[in-house]
């Protein structure tokens, strides 16, 4: 099974996030925009695993949310990876909690490199994706409007848990179901 560790954030934050990929959206690009319930932060892709790894991850996954500490983000600004003028990746960054997310990241990392995981070998960069482009339809349209748009959320967003999906293929697109959280120790 595929699957993933990932941090989740609040339904109000969703519902403004799909509000700014409905704007978006009038570029008329051909972009895979992503749903609500596809929103998160994804700390580590695993990859296709072994049912009897889950219990392991599960170790893992506890380890690290016993002793971490929720924290709060906020999102300021849009971006795209390659870059702005050649998106193939939109996405939204942070800037508030960005540091306790790497530091997330990192602590699931370690915690699973003791379980015999690779650790990853990019730098994490910290964001949520809005969207895939799927081709260089109405691209100009996009990138103009990309720069011009602005996202701030006014309330900060609060990081609670951690959240290990099993991501399901299909021709309409990945669905994704939770097979564990852990809360993180609240301060």
């Amino acid at each position: 099974m595929r699957a993933f560790i990932a941090v989740e954030i609040d339904h109000q934050a969703k519902q403004k996030i799909s509000e700014l990929i409905l704007q978006l959206k009038k570029s008329n690009a051909d972009v895979k925009w992503v749903t609500e319930d596809q929103m998160h932060f994804t700390l580590k892709f695993l990859g296709n695993i072994d049912k009897d790894k889950v219990r392991g991850i599960s170790d893992s996954i506890s380890s690290v949310s016993d002793n971490f500490n929720s924290f709060k983000i906020a999102f300021s600004r849009i971006g795209a990876f390659p870059s702005l003028n050649h998106p193939a990746v939109i996405w939204l960054g942070i800037d508030k909690g960005a540091e306790s997310l790497k530091m997330l990241n990192e602590k699931i990392e370690a915690a699973l490199e003791k379980s015999g995981f690779e650790r990853e070998s990019r730098e994490f960069k910290p964001h949520l994706t809005l969207g895939r482009v799927r081709s260089d339809k109405n691209m100009l349209g996009l990138t103009k409007l990309l720069k011009e748009t602005a996202f701030c959320l006014r309330n900060d967003v609060q990081i609670n848990k951690l959240t290990l999906f099993q991501s399901n293929l299909s021709p309409k697109g990945a669905t994704y179901s939770i097979l564990l959280q852990k809360y993180l120790q609240n301060i």
